[in-house]
């Protein structure tokens, strides 16, 4: 995850000092949170709230040239109107229709419940080699319906997707249907569970995505 402004528009990313364990690996950019008033590492299911963006590297071991590397502190990139980004989400298809597409078995989470990816949007990124499909590489197709029961996207009308074309999967501004991947450095659709992390931006021409925290440590609690 990057950092890119704050939600008021300003774009000076402050960051502090939380305490860490020393031995406490984070890298920066990893989205972290809280735990017996610590910083560890989110996990790839987060539903609790977040800390933020890890603002500079924590190893957990020792080196000569950086002192903090296994300190007690590490610098946190916390405010919580912070706007962070990350690369875009891709699927394969597995197979397709004008106006259907099946994600090659699991890089959708097969949990996801009905309606979780309506209002996304798929860019198709690559197609497989001998791909008879019409739809240029860039082209924007609207994700009108899910159904969990086969893992099929309904789109709007369009060419038929091959074995092995690549799109992007631009979640729904105002969605957290995404999980963190491993690291808790990025979004994947190949799981659910972050409702702490909100889509709320499209970067076609970069192809990454903006998020914020939906669930913040700092944010006020009516």
């Amino acid at each position: 995850m990057r950092p890119i402004q704050n939600a008021g528009g300003e774009e000076c990313i402050c960051a502090r000092s939380y305490p860490v364990a020393g031995a406490t690996a984070i890298a920066a950019g990893q989205v972290v949170q809280l735990s017996a008033g610590k910083v560890v590492p989110a996990i790839a299911a987060q539903t609790g709230a977040i800390l933020g963006l890890a603002g500079e590297d924590h190893p957990g071991t020792a080196d000569m040239l950086n002192p903090r590397a296994n300190g007690d502190e590490i610098l946190v990139c916390d405010n919580p109107g912070l706007i962070f980004e990350c690369p875009v989400p891709t699927v394969r298809a597995e197979s397709g229709s004008a106006t259907t597409l099946v994600p090659a078995a699991g890089d959708v989470d097969a949990n996801a419940a009905d309606g979780a990816y309506s209002a996304a949007v798929l860019v198709l990124r690559s197609k497989a080699a001998g791909s008879a499909n019409t739809d240029r590489p860039g082209t924007r197709r609207a994700v009108t319906d899910y159904a969990k029961s086969g893992t099929v996207l309904t789109l709007e009308t369009g060419g038929t997707a091959a074995a092995g074309d690549e799109y992007e999967l631009y979640p729904a501004l105002g969605s957290a249907v995404c999980a963190l991947n491993a690291k808790a450095t990025a979004l994947v659709v190949s799981a659910t569970g972050a409702t702490a992390v909100r889509c709320i931006g499209h970067d076609y021409e970069r192809h990454t995505i903006r998020c914020i925290a939906a669930v913040h440590t700092l944010a006020a609690r009516s």
